[in-house]
């Protein structure tokens, strides 16, 4: 019990919710949301479950220090404060059985291009990973190879962009296509005195 208590008061530090306005009603509730979460444990659904809860009990409480004690960013507790109790067990839902909601888009190229450059050998699911934990969205195979292709981010987009120019030709190939290409000299005019004398009587003797 001495150990939970001191998790407890670490858990409050962090969420900074200031010691003057733990009424004795305030700080019931959040060690019964701290119980809640050791006991259940940190994934999705128990996170989501109790940031609702807290949004909605009119406890006082910033949403900024919801989201750090729950586990959430600010911006992610804020569209979520805008669900209802059917909406937050339909995401919940779709996260378990693995299917996407979320879209990806376009201020998002810079950071996964950041991460294709620093991880040159990751694969799909990695980067589908690092969309998930840095802007906690999930999205299909399909979205981000269209996404990566749209932006040029796509595998074989950078290997033909990482490519050596190709060499030049041998030096006798370059003047074969020097050649070629050279334009053609006008045909030569022949000498006057080439052409037989034109006839100065009109018809033949006879």
């Amino acid at each position: 019990m001495v150990k939970d208590e001191s998790l407890f008061e670490v858990w409050l530090e962090f969420g900074k919710v200031p010691k003057r306005r733990l009424s004795p009603e305030l700080r019931a509730v959040l060690r019964a949301v701290f119980s809640f979460l050791e006991e259940c444990g940190r994934d999705y659904a128990s996170q989501r479950m109790a940031a609702h809860f807290l949004l909605h009990s009119e406890l006082g409480l910033k949403r900024a220090q919801v989201a750090r004690l729950v586990g959430f960013t600010r911006p992610t507790v804020s569209r979520h404060s805008k669900l209802s109790s059917r909406e937050v067990v339909g995401e919940i839902q779709h996260r378990l059985s693995g299917r996407p909601y979320g879209k990806l888009l376009p201020r998002y190229a810079g950071p996964i291009a950041e991460f294709l450059v620093t991880h040159p050998q990751g694969t799909r699911a990695d980067v589908l990973d690092f969309i998930e934990r840095t802007f906690e969205v999930r999205v299909s195979t399909v979205a981000l190879h269209n996404f990566l292709k749209k932006y040029g981010l796509d595998r074989a987009t950078r290997a033909a962009a990482a490519a050596p120019p190709a060499d030049p030709p041998p030096a006798d190939e370059r003047a074969l296509i020097e050649v070629r290409a050279a334009p053609a000299a006008p045909p030569a005019v022949p000498a006057d005195d080439f052409f037989l004398p034109t006839r100065s009587t009109p018809a033949p003797f006879c």
